[in-house]
């Protein structure tokens, strides 16, 4: 009998070292499973070839953020300020621009910090206040609130959402409207559906908690979501709907997936709130 205990002792110790080092490896390799780097410094192709300006927009720390500019069609035009998701860059994001060129809008595209060579290091703090920069560049223009539609992707949902947050708590405006595209109510509670048997609540740095930062935020907001996404599901997206402030709207798309919305309608919601907000 001792022989049995001890052999199960054995094997409990075992499994408990191997899932302490399983936890350690997640917790070491955490922003390397969050944010996804490429060194690629894409050009657009086709319509856009002549219509895109390439830029390097100066980060809060020095860096370079690798950024395509579309300008608008009109000195009235909205211009949309677009976060994209954690993996790839602009060039998996040009057919959108070429739609907003065709209505009409402007479109400033930058890429992260870890992306295109800038050797910069990515954090959720560093990546929000990238965001400041675009802004502040964009201002620069001449291009107002007023005219301005905040745009996240997936992860630069998080990022537009903080961005919007801290300006509502300051009493500033930085933007018309908001629009998510299937966007999280954090990161947290995305990781803890994905890694259940992990205490992700106690590991993760980059927590983008925008259900709680949405509460502020205090400008229209429209959110686009799929019930087929299978990287965010839809209840993340539910979820930080109902934690936001109205006018809020939910475009559900039966059938849409994680990076093809468009192809759902859902581009026909932004440009019927873009007309709202900036009317």
């Amino acid at each position: 009998m001792s022989f049995v205990y001890w052999v199960s002792g054995i094997v409990l110790g075992g499994a408990a070292l191997a899932y302490l080092a399983l936890v350690g490896v997640l917790y070491v390799a955490q922003r390397h499973l969050l944010y996804h780097p490429t060194d690629e410094r894409p050009h657009p192709e086709g319509v856009l070839a002549h219509a895109v300006e390439i830029l390097s927009i100066p980060a809060h720390d020095g860096l370079d953020l690798y950024s395509w500019w579309l300008p608008p069609a009109t000195p009235e035009s909205p211009v949309i300020v677009y976060f994209h998701g954690n993996a790839g860059n602009q060039t998996d994001r040009e057919v959108r621009m070429g739609l907003y060129r065709g209505r009409g809008w402007g479109a400033l595209l930058p890429t992260y910090r870890y992306n295109a060579g800038s050797g910069g290091i990515a954090s959720e703090e560093a990546l929000i206040a990238d965001g400041r920069a675009v802004l502040a560049w964009l201002r620069a223009q001449g291009i107002g609130p007023e005219r301005t539609i905040l745009y996240g992707e997936s992860l630069g949902t998080g990022i537009a959402v903080a961005l919007v947050s801290e300006a509502s708590l300051e009493g500033r405006r930085i933007a018309a409207g908001i629009v998510l595209d299937a966007p999280y109510d954090s990161v947290v509670a995305v990781a803890r559906r994905v890694y259940w048997y992990v205490p992700v609540d106690r590991l993760l740095h980059d927590r983008f908690d925008s259900a709680a930062r949405i509460k502020s935020v205090d400008i229209p907001i429209l959110i686009g979501h799929g019930d087929a996404d299978r990287v965010i599901d839809i209840r993340h997206g539910r979820a930080l709907f109902d934690a936001a402030n109205e006018p809020k709207t939910f475009a559900f798309k039966p059938g849409g997936g994680h990076t093809d919305l468009y192809e759902f309608g859902f581009l026909d919601d932004v440009a019927a709130f873009i007309a709202d907000v900036t009317d």
